[in-house]
């Protein structure tokens, strides 16, 4: 190895610690200081082209650089259903799990499952990159930090992602087949995972790149009362019919007000589906399409995944595990919505 990999200094460890939890107190409207975020953005600028300098030494030993930027842009409109005489028929469908957790953490958890030897036999795990539609990576470069730029912190997911292919338009997806991991997550400072890991035991994985309809129009729709029933002259709520099933979506939530807008999204989701079955992965981490700043309604895109897994298309147990990785900390956003509609349901 180069004696130019260094891990980060103690300094920038301990900054982006205390980034991570203020990042994540951002959902109840904190507000930082303009020169304190300033200082918090530059951090994660030394990140991204320490980042870019360790890869560089990393592939070039693990002589991958010619796998790390490679990807493949593909369309809906020239990616047709799948064949189910390509179906790997596992024994037994997958149950969905969603966990409150980082995309990349939960890809490694996989890789650490003795029961997906087999799937890895034959593919990496595949995630997704929640992309920005105009620019390769997001604001990785800039001290920005959403999913995106989370990804290409710790990997060499950005390598692959061209400039040429932007911007995406609405039906396209970037298929990179081959992304080291090389870093530890924010939360733990962004440490380089090698050391003391070895190059050679550093996690890959793939990742399908696709971007969210950016702030679609939205409805909220509202809890109904109970309704009342009539007996002669009276009428009361009633209390001794049996319970109704829960709505799916509690209390106040948004729904996409065009129906054209649900149609695409579902439409996305469909080609990933596709292109992670055409390059036979069986392990797969999904998550929040659209639902941070891009501003999609949660409880619609998670109800959007499961039409979408359980459409015949999709039928005959073409996955082993399928996760859906939602990071909420605090636990009071949008992994409770993906929870309840989506875990311990088989696709």
């Amino acid at each position: 190895m180069s004696e130019e990999m260094k891990p980060p200094s103690q300094s920038i460890i301990s900054t982006l610690r205390i980034f991570a939890e203020r990042f994540h107190q951002s959902s109840s409207c904190h507000k930082y200081e303009d020169t304190e975020e300033e200082r918090q953005r530059e951090v994660l600028r030394e990140t991204a082209r320490e980042t870019r300098t360790e890869l560089k030494h990393l592939l070039n030993y693990l002589r991958t650089t010619s796998s790390a930027e490679l990807s493949e842009k593909r369309s809906f409109k020239n990616i047709g259903r799948l064949n189910f005489k390509d179906c790997p028929c596992l024994p037994s469908p997958a149950t969905i799990k969603v966990i409150n957790g980082d995309t990349l953490n939960t890809a490694i958890d996989m890789l650490q499952d003795p029961e997906a030897k087999q799937s890895l036999e034959k593919s990496y795990p595949l995630i997704i990159n929640f992309a920005s539609h105009t620019k390769p990576g997001g604001g990785w470069l800039n001290g920005a930090m959403a999913q995106e730029e989370s990804i290409c912190y710790r990997s060499s997911l950005a390598l692959s992602l061209d400039f040429d292919d932007y911007p995406l338009a609405l039906e396209e997806a970037i298929y990179s087949p081959y992304v080291l991991v090389m870093r530890c997550d924010v939360e733990s400072g962004h440490e380089l995972l090698s050391p003391p890991f070895p190059p050679e035991e550093l996690p890959v994985v793939s990742a399908i790149t696709i971007a969210a309809l950016y702030q679609p129009a939205t409805r909220k729709i509202m809890h109904e009362p109970p309704r009342k029933k009539q007996c002669g002259n009276s009428s009361w709520f009633s209390s001794s019919s049996p319970p109704s099933p829960p709505p799916l979506y509690r209390g106040e939530n948004e729904r996409f007000e065009r129906d054209k807008d649900r149609n695409l999204t579902k439409s996305k989701m469909k080609l990933v589906l596709r292109m992670a079955a055409r390059r036979k992965h069986e392990l797969l981490v999904l998550g929040a399409l659209g639902c941070g700043v891009y501003a999609n309604p949660p409880a619609e895109i998670a109800q959007c995944w499961l039409e979408v897994l359980e459409e015949h298309e999709f039928h005959g147990n073409w996955w082993r595990e399928v996760c859906f990785a939602v990071h909420d900390p605090k636990n009071n956003g949008n992994f409770k919505v993906f929870h309840e509609i989506l875990d311990g349901k088989q696709v």
